[in-house]
């Protein structure tokens, strides 16, 4: 069959495209962005890795562009006051509709003797019509190593999410014999067992998602809105990491926490004018660190609606090493919770370790 003059135009744009057209962004943390500790704020990285991730998709596809979701972020060391920060983001997989565009941060003091300390991200876009329908987009055409690294990622974590939604990733009871989750987590990841909160002795007293209940409300001004007129996503994603960080505090006991990783974070729709955002963030996981599970409505109290907007795991440290209380699952709801963060982690976990060797999966178109 032969390719239509429009999918010929596709193809010639993505082989133009293939070696990706990289935004960069470069700042230096000053004290109005940092915590009472002198640490960059970690919403305020969410926000710039969302500022890169949007020009590199629009520059892309030359459309207007929204977050649909954030896959991964993982922050090994804080961010101080005086460290230069750099992020390029680059284009690394498209699907029909969407792109997946990979953000590489550096961050460290400017001085020749000590290396800055890499931190990686990935994020998915689609482009918009004006009824908010989603569009075709050029497809790229993955040639140098790097590239063809990246695109078995972003086809990875589709594949992933694929199945997350569609129930393919099953739970299994807490008593479930070690070999039995091996291979559940081998069958789509090859990674190492996964390893359970009751199976890491009796630290304290169990404690429960509500200890750690957070719900936090913010008006949709006016000046928060982007071109589109909807609420910009990163300031979303500030105020969500504002309302997670205290929750993971508030399950510690108080104790410092620090953003580790991000999980699954997921625009369901886009926040309006003339609404109040609600934010829930609630601990949904614990192991060497604690997973707050977040979710976000927009509530338009002339109308009386009320929509899901967003939701995403966010994973915390302890910033002095505080041995973390076990977690108690009380129902069926919270057990499908801890479960998913279970799948999100070991996806996380195989992405990292698989960093220089060859990706689980053929690349597919």
């Amino acid at each position: 069959m032969r390719a239509s003059s429009k999918d010929r135009v596709l193809t010639q744009t993505a082989r133009l495209s293939s070696a990706g057209r990289e935004v960069h962004l470069d700042e230096w943390v000053t004290p109005d962005v940092c915590d009472e500790r002198s640490q960059l704020r970690p919403g305020k990285i969410l926000e710039w890795m969302d500022v890169v991730g949007v020009l590199a998709a629009t520059r892309h596809c030359r459309k207007p562009v929204v977050t649909a979701s954030v896959d991964g972020l993982r922050l090994r060391h804080p961010i101080r006051v005086g460290e230069r920060v750099t992020m390029t983001a680059a284009i690394g997989y498209t699907s029909e509709r969407s792109m997946g565009v990979s953000v590489t941060m550096t961050h460290g003091l400017p001085r020749a003797d000590q290396p800055p300390t890499a931190v990686q991200g990935y994020a998915t876009f689609v482009a918009l019509d004006g009824a908010g329908n989603a569009l075709k987009v050029p497809q790229i055409v993955p040639e140098a190593p790097v590239e063809i690294a990246r695109f078995r990622e972003g086809s990875l974590r589709r594949e992933f999410r694929k199945k997350l939604a569609s129930g393919q990733l099953p739970s299994l009871p807490p008593n479930a014999p070690p070999w039995e989750r091996i291979a559940l987590i081998r069958e789509f990841l090859k990674v190492l067992p996964l390893r359970m909160p009751w199976d890491r002795g009796d630290l304290s007293r169990a404690r429960s998602r509500r200890e750690s209940y957070v719900h936090k409300i913010e008006p949709v001004l006016a000046s928060k809105l982007n071109f589109h007129e909807t609420l910009y996503g990163g300031t979303l994603m500030r105020w969500l990491e504002s309302a997670a960080s205290l929750s993971a505090q508030a399950y510690t006991g108080g104790a410092a926490v620090q953003l580790a990783a991000l999980h699954g974070l997921t625009f369901l729709r886009p926040v309006r004018k003339h609404v109040f955002v609600h934010i829930r963030c609630a601990v949904a996981h614990v192991a060497e660190g604690l997973t707050v599970f977040a979710s976000v409505q927009a509530e338009d109290p002339l109308q009386g609606t009320y929509e899901d907007t967003l939701r995403a795991f966010l994973t915390y440290s302890c910033a002095d090493k505080t041995r973390l209380p076990l977690f108690e699952c009380a129902g069926d709801d919270e057990r499908a919770l801890f479960t998913e963060v279970e799948h999100r982690l070991a996806l996380q976990r195989a992405l990292f370790n698989l960093e220089g060797t060859a990706a689980p999966h053929q690349v597919t178109q």
